[in-house]
């Protein structure tokens, strides 16, 4: 039998960070995370085509300092 883990108390998932818990979420609250996300993947894939195409023609130097 499995056990809910979402009915389980708070966990802290790492000492040095007392209010993070690990917490497995339901089916609803992944679709409400991926319907959210959904229109800033469109946005990643651009500034990451822009960045080949920009490291493409100068070379690493097209990156910020910190970057290179």
């Amino acid at each position: 039998m499995m056990k809910d883990e979402t009915l389980e108390p708070h966990k802290p998932q790492f000492a040095s960070a007392p209010q993070q818990a690990r917490k497995a979420a339901s089916v609803d609250e992944a679709y409400a995370a991926a319907a959210e996300l959904k229109h800033t993947v469109g946005v990643v894939r651009r500034l990451a085509r822009e960045r080949r195409a920009a490291i493409a023609v100068y070379g690493k130097m097209a990156l910020p300092p910190e970057q290179r």
